[in-house]
């Protein structure tokens, strides 16, 4: 259950970026259980290695419709030192996302799923792996401006440092946006990120992480629905967008049952003559909630959120989130 001070366009997701500066403030309510999955997860023993593959799905995949509906999240094998198919992109960690009751996280976080083909290394303490990642783009663009289909994956590099503190991990991302104008054009795409979780006392994380990049906002949770991969720039050709944001997430556990997290990230835009003024320059995002286990495999948590927009003019808009959630999670297991 979802309740905000205004409308944010997308009533089960709190983005930052949805904030209608100078609009009316208009209350309202969500409920919903969209976000309900259903997974399947094989093991098969080939001698002493095992093909894992896992196939899972949500109802997660319309923004109004409260019933939702059926998507995939996930669909991948993985052998040894390769990974195909649909998961968690190389330019994130799921290790890392701090646990929240809203579904979408803080703004700076690079949480996406893609279709891919990784290769790691296998059976060592510390991971570097390299991953051809499908190409999308999100690009204003304008008449006489087209998207033309990419030639090349999205390439990311990594390297996870894994340890008895918990780990830190730093991914690279290369990719190539085309478009049509008077000719066939490109433009290069790079972005970094470093993010880890680190554990603090017997139980308690500290979870952060930081990415900058140019041409990768569709990589950007915050940034996904702006259009900020690249920008018309009133001639024959497009400009990338550079971004940079952070998030850290500290997670508190109170008794073995109960549980908290303080959750704050920023994303912003670089100045670009190109913008306009009431286009998005920055946006901030925190949160603070509370998870109690009831039961083996039920859980209840409550959160409120606050967030702001900040406009290229400097005009800006706050909004604020409270929201609850009851999740039973169970398992069965076939031989």
């Amino acid at each position: 259950m979802v309740w905000d001070d205004q409308d944010l366009k997308r009533s089960d997701l709190f983005v930052p970026a949805n904030i209608q500066v100078g609009a009316d403030k208009n209350p309202n309510i969500f409920m919903g259980a969209k976000q309900t999955r259903l997974g399947l997860d094989v093991k098969h023993k080939f001698g002493e290695e095992t093909l894992a593959i896992k196939l899972e799905g949500d109802f997660h995949n319309d923004a109004t419709d409260a019933t939702g509906i059926f998507r995939m999240r996930m669909a991948y094998a993985e052998y040894k030192f390769v990974t195909v198919g649909m998961t968690w992109s190389n330019f994130f960690d799921i290790d890392a996302n701090p646990v929240t009751v809203d579904f979408e996280g803080p703004n700076s976080s690079t949480l996406s799923r893609t279709p891919q083909v990784r290769f790691s290394t296998y059976r060592k303490k510390n991971v570097l792996s390299l991953s051809l990642e499908n190409p999308v783009e999100n690009v204003t663009v304008s008449a006489g401006v087209t998207i033309l289909p990419e030639r090349f994956p999205d390439v990311v590099g990594a390297y996870r440092v894994n340890g008895g503190f918990g780990f830190v991990k730093a991914a690279a991302l290369f990719r190539e946006i085309r478009y049509q104008s008077d000719r066939a054009r490109s433009l290069p795409g790079y972005g970094f990120t470093i993010l880890g979780s680190v554990k603090v006392g017997s139980r308690d994380k500290l979870r952060v992480q930081f990415v900058t990049g140019t041409g990768v906002a569709r990589y950007i949770q915050g940034a996904s629905g702006l259009n900020y991969d690249a920008v018309y720039n009133g001639t024959n050709e497009l400009e990338t967008l550079q971004m940079r944001g952070s998030n850290i997430s500290y997670q508190h556990f109170w008794s073995e049952h109960v549980h908290s997290s303080l959750t704050a990230g920023w994303l912003g835009v670089a100045d670009n003559a190109n913008l306009t003024g009431g286009d998005y320059k920055s946006g901030y995002h925190g949160s603070a909630n509370f998870f109690w286990q009831a039961v083996k495999n039920l859980t209840f948590g409550a959160e409120v959120l606050v967030g702001e927009r900040l406009n290229i003019n400097q005009e800006k808009e706050a909004a604020a989130r409270i929201q609850m959630n009851a999740t039973y999670t169970f398992t069965r297991s076939f031989n």
